[in-house]
């Protein structure tokens, strides 16, 4: 429940945060292989766990925006996953924090 996704490349979707069948927040993620049906852990969590984040990815980059906390609270931060080196950074934070709405990543 409350998981971000992107696609990533033609057959491989991300899946980050959101929560488990217990209700605890996850800051953890895999890819999915929707062509082999293989799904692989991220080697790192994600800098916050968060449910209502919203995922966009270029070619480089995924971007996971706002969420809610593990206190509740909507969040304004914005995390960089490097597909080469799947680590994650800690970008300048939105203006306002939300949490369940739409992102889309617009290309140059």
């Amino acid at each position: 429940f409350g998981h971000g996704s992107a696609k990533i490349g033609e057959h491989r979707i991300i899946i980050v945060g959101g929560e488990d069948a217990d209700g605890k927040r996850l800051s953890s993620g895999f890819i999915n292989d929707v062509r082999t049906q293989q799904s692989t852990p991220l080697p790192y969590d994600m800098p916050a766990a968060l449910v209502g984040c919203r995922a966009v990815a270029n070619d480089a980059y995924v971007y996971v925006l706002g969420g809610l906390n593990g206190f509740g609270g909507a969040v304004n931060t914005v995390y960089r996953l490097c597909l080469d080196t799947m680590e994650w950074t800690i970008m300048a934070p939105m203006a306002t924090a939300r949490e369940d709405f739409a992102a889309a990543l617009k290309e140059n």
